[in-house]
């Protein structure tokens, strides 16, 4: 008898272990969304599913030209409880039962890292300058950019990066005035892989 509840309680740790490796797999190293909107065209476009990782900012920050995940809703830096909790939310289990899984739009973006810590930007006639030198975009859907702020100059503080859509006359960005730069810890994954 004691036999079997041994053999039952190593059947569960085992399955405890299971799930929680799993669970972190999901948070740090592997998350699939579908993206809406067309903040992104013509690098992404709406119905696009995208494979984001964690991995390369668990041992550093984002870089200029990282396409990155943001959690506007984020008011400070997420515990693993929290992400814990997205993951029951949105995985694979959830995805078959209830549908795709997809970017919240409300709360979740996709934009491209342009500024990092102590970059100053200017936006001057319809142009993006970085540290005094004309960011060259060859990516962006539309090079007459109506919506960049005119003869504007910002410096990115440190805990914060600086990001736009590639669509930019069609992208809530930092360019807004509500938004601004982004803290680091708003940014819950990098763009891998799209499909």
């Amino acid at each position: 008898m004691i036999r079997i509840f041994k053999e039952i309680a190593v059947s569960i740790g085992i399955f405890i272990l299971i799930f929680i490796l799993m669970v972190t797999f999901n948070i740090y190293v592997h998350r699939k969304n579908q993206v809406f909107g067309s903040s992104m065209e013509p690098t992404l476009h709406e119905g696009d599913r995208v494979y984001t990782t964690m991995l390369p900012y668990l041992f550093g920050e984002p870089q200029i030209g990282d396409i990155v995940i943001v959690d506007v809703s984020l008011t400070e830096p997420p515990s693993y409880f929290h992400m814990f909790g997205q993951v029951l939310r949105r995985n694979a289990i959830t995805s078959m039962i209830f549908g795709e899984e997809n970017i919240e739009v409300d709360t979740c973006w996709i934009k491209r890292v342009v500024g990092v810590a102590g970059d100053e930007l200017r936006f001057e006639d319809r142009k993006f300058y970085r540290n005094g030198a004309l960011v060259e975009e060859d990516y962006i859907k539309d090079q007459n950019v109506l919506t960049y702020p005119s003869d504007t100059t910002i410096v990115v503080p440190d805990g914060y990066v600086y990001v736009m859509g590639d669509n930019r006359n069609a992208s809530k960005d930092s360019r807004d005035a509500t938004v601004g730069p982004i803290p680091v810890y708003k940014i819950i994954g990098k763009m891998w892989k799209s499909s």
